[in-house]
């Protein structure tokens, strides 16, 4: 059996925090394959097969778990008691307060299954974590800012998470496929041109290829299109330079390169369901 008092749920998103499990169906069940899964085990021990590869997990290990993966859990001891992050893809876009650093990136599109021990600390940090994402997730739907503070929450959580991570396997060599390495290098050069540059065509002529095979690799590395990641990272920087009530709002369409402050309006209300003005009076009220 597993507890349910500290299992909840966000659109997207599980957090489990010091689960014990007798049940290796029940167990097997907190692993999605649209989902990607950062598993602690907090004491004891499990066998997991990772598509074609059996992995043990001890103690004070964490283990990630990539989305489209075939995951089964082979054995499990009797005082196994794990925590666990699991999120789509699309709510890691969504829920993206800037454009992360491209370690970020590499969670989701790693191909491999990545073990690494933790120290004490790191682990009590990310079960703090963990219990501050929780917390936000069951504040009622009635709380006016309750998307913002799970936003905050689980970025604060993935990049410290991204941290520990980064300095505990900086001597390995992550694989990527050629489709892949296109990827990151796509999200390396939206970081430093989405302000000005709009098109996928430009993306695409930047990376070499033909826009409709970028398009295509993109679409097919990462459910998402290229249009879509343009436009969202758009969106952050608008976001970005509306918290700044010295700007105005034409000052920041011109920023990013709109041809008027009609359409920067039209555009940021169609994707956030606020204009830019009402977007700024929720922050200045959060403040």
């Amino acid at each position: 059996m597993v507890s349910k008092k500290s299992k909840h749920y966000h659109i997207g998103l599980q957090v489990y925090i010091f689960e014990r499990f007798t049940s290796k169906i029940a167990f097997n069940n907190l692993f999605k394959a649209d989902h990607f899964s950062i598993l602690i085990v907090n004491s004891g021990s499990l066998s997991i097969q990772i598509n074609d590869i059996e992995i043990t997990v001890l103690g004070n290990e964490i283990l990630v778990v990539p989305i489209k993966t075939s995951c089964e859990i082979l054995t499990m001891s009797d005082q196994l008691q794990i925590s666990l992050l699991s999120f789509t893809t699309e709510f890691a876009f969504e829920n993206s307060i800037r454009r992360p650093h491209i370690r970020y990136f590499e969670f989701f599109i790693t191909k491999l299954s990545s073990k690494i021990f933790l120290k004490n600390k790191d682990i009590i940090l990310l079960i703090d974590l963990l219990i501050l994402l929780n917390s936000k997730v069951l504040r009622p739907n009635s709380h006016v800012f309750k998307d913002e503070v799970v936003l905050f929450s689980f970025n604060l959580l993935l990049y410290e998470l991204a941290g520990i991570y980064y300095r505990s396997s900086w001597h390995i060599s992550l694989q990527h496929s050629k489709k892949e390495r296109l990827v990151l290098q796509f999200f390396k050069i939206l970081e430093l041109n989405c302000r000005k540059q709009h098109s996928v065509k430009y993306y695409a002529n930047n990376l070499g290829v033909n826009t409709d095979h970028f398009s295509k690799i993109i679409k097919q590395v990462t459910d998402k299109t290229a249009k879509q990641f343009i436009e969202e990272a758009i969106v952050l920087e608008a976001k970005v330079l509306l918290q700044n009530n010295h700007l105005t709002i034409l000052y920041i369409a011109e920023e990013l390169h709109f041809s008027d402050s009609s359409a920067f309006s039209t555009f940021f209300k169609r994707h956030t369901s606020l204009s830019p003005s009402e977007y700024r009076s929720r922050i200045n009220n959060l403040y």
